[in-house]
């Protein structure tokens, strides 16, 4: 797991420690961090951020939360969790939640809410919220949390506790790894059963460090800070635009009409940097692999693993990495990454044409066959374009699909009907906690980004071994070998580790450009509470 903050307690540290290992009793009785209202530091200016895709709409709503980390763009300025992760702090960063206690045998876990916490709308935030947004709760990872617990109870007027029906070591940590589920986001119960959920979609109250002011639906949010937020705010006005051409989202930068923009190709890195107004921020962030489609059915060229392997050698990674990130990605043999929980490090995978053309010959494939369709995760299409020119050295003949990333996410979550003939999907995410969360989502036989597409039994059989698993050895056994098994086999087909290029306007106070993007569970540049302007 990734280093932890500095400003951490050793005691908590300590006590993250034993949770990552599934290991002993945990108390952490946190203390009340950032207790100063914003009002005490009275929020001004405007910044802008130019975000590098369409907006959909169940991105302002936690109770949709598709398990990556996309969502927590949005939901860390309107909302707020029990727990969270935070710049460089790990999962049980204090938020609505001033304190907790673990149980030391896993089967509970208790919290106890700040004093005085308000949604935007000025009703209190309170234990029937949380209890409300937890047990109806729909989206990565639903599933898991309502077969494990056993019950949630209303303890007194701020303390909350959820019990469980057997060990579940990792529930702090999938409770508050907010880029893999949204069970630990609260929102208000009354509001969300008056509107329902398509109304809150459309004007989302939460009580996170900004309020909505505006919405032009899929194109602009405007907000506000809000005052009765427990952390001081410093910028009063805050305006998210999506700009999904790349030239204009930097011209924007460069004219000042933003002063933080996500997702430069490589093409355009060479022209921040020579800009002395302007900062770039290189954040080491997701990976991208291929799925191969219905590769279980034996129809599919891609059902003989030579084929699989075939492909995978007919990549360049290192030419995809100099390209798309100036160098600055990580190619590495994992499509999980390996600063999560028990992520197995793999080495770097072979580039290889001629083991690849005769992997081609060998299974019945010398000319090479046809794909109907390569797809990938938007704005990156041309990563996508790369690998469609790569395989063709090897005779697979793809074409490129651009989808708008909303329609893209919707069509995973939905299976097979959705991806007729020979696909390939090329995916890309930063999901924090453990390894095991990736597999869930995007591997698992139903899995919420997986659907019918994918499924190995024997594969989930130990992924249910490792969860009813109390042992810390026996859990990361069961994790590597799960691992290994997806890789040997190129079930999926790791392609490389990101560097999420972004860049940063002279108006941004930052030394560096890790003062805008100190996070290490995603690209993004949240906490967004704590981004300053220049006096």
């Amino acid at each position: 797991m990734a280093a932890e903050s500095g400003r951490s307690l050793n005691s908590i540290a300590l006590t993250r420690r034993k949770m990552l290992a599934g290991g002993a009793a945990t108390v952490a009785q946190l203390p009340a961090l950032g207790m100063t209202t914003a009002a005490a530091t009275a929020a001004s200016g405007a910044m802008t951020l130019a975000w590098h895709t369409a907006m959909a709409p169940r991105w302002l709503d936690p109770q949709d939360h598709d398990g990556t980390a996309t969502p927590d763009n949005f939901l860390t300025a309107l909302h707020d969790a029990l727990i969270k992760n935070s710049g460089t702090e790990l999962y049980d960063h204090p938020s609505l939640a001033e304190h907790h206690e673990f149980d030391p045998g896993g089967k509970s876990a208790t919290f106890r809410l700040r004093e005085g916490i308000q949604f935007h709308n000025g009703e209190p935030v309170t234990p029937e919220d949380v209890k409300f947004s937890y047990e109806n709760y729909r989206g990565a990872l639903a599933s898991t949390f309502k077969v494990k617990t056993e019950a949630v109870d209303i303890v007194d007027t701020r303390t909350i506790r959820f019990r469980v029906k057997e060990p579940f070591l990792d529930f702090l940590l999938l409770v508050g790894s907010s880029n893999v589920t949204g069970a630990g986001w609260v929102v208000p119960a009354k509001y969300y059963q008056q509107v329902g959920p398509d109304g809150f979609k459309r004007r989302p109250i939460g009580a996170g460090p900004y309020k909505l002011a505006s919405i032009e639906p899929g194109v602009k949010i405007e907000f506000e800070a809000f005052e009765g937020y427990y952390r001081p705010v410093h910028t009063k006005k805050f305006t998210m635009v999506a700009v999904p051409e790349a030239a204009t989202r930097l011209a924007m930068l460069e004219r000042g009409e933003a002063d933080i923009i996500y997702g430069l190709p490589g093409e355009l890195v060479e022209r921040v940097k020579k800009n002395p107004k302007l900062m770039l921020a290189p954040v080491l962030s997701g990976s991208f692999w291929l799925e191969l489609v219905g590769f279980q059915d034996p129809k599919s060229p891609f059902h003989d693993k030579r084929v699989r392997q075939a492909i995978s050698l007919a990549i360049n990674r290192t030419a995809i990495n100099d390209a798309e990130s100036a160098g600055l990605g990580r190619v590495s043999g994992n499509w999980i990454n390996d600063d999560v929980q028990y992520g197995l490090p793999w080495p770097e995978l072979e580039f290889n044409l001629e083991k690849a053309r005769e992997l081609m010959r060998e299974s019945g494939h010398p000319n090479g066959f046809t794909v109907d369709w390569l797809t990938p995760l938007a704005p990156f299409y041309s990563r996508g374009e790369r690998v469609v020119a790569q395989l063709q050295a090897i005779g697979i003949r793809a074409k490129l699909q651009v989808m708008e990333r909303g329609v893209f996410l919707q069509r995973i979550q939905v299976g097979m009907q959705q991806w007729p003939g020979v696909q390939l999907i090329m995916h890309g995410a930063r999901i924090g906690g453990t390894w095991a969360n990736w597999y869930e989502s995007f591997f698992q036989c139903g899995g919420f980004n997986a659907a019918d597409r994918v499924c190995i039994p024997e594969l989930d059989a130990k992924l249910d071994r490792y969860n009813s698993s109390i042992d810390p050895a026996d859990r990361k056994r069961l994790a590597e070998d799960v691992q290994r098994a997806i890789l040997e086999n190129y079930y999926l087909i790791p392609v490389f580790r990101h560097a999420f290029m972004n860049a940063i306007g002279p108006r941004i106070a930052a030394r560096t450009w890790q003062d805008v993007f100190p996070t290490i569970t995603t690209g993004y540049a949240y906490p967004w509470e704590d981004i300053k302007l220049k006096e």
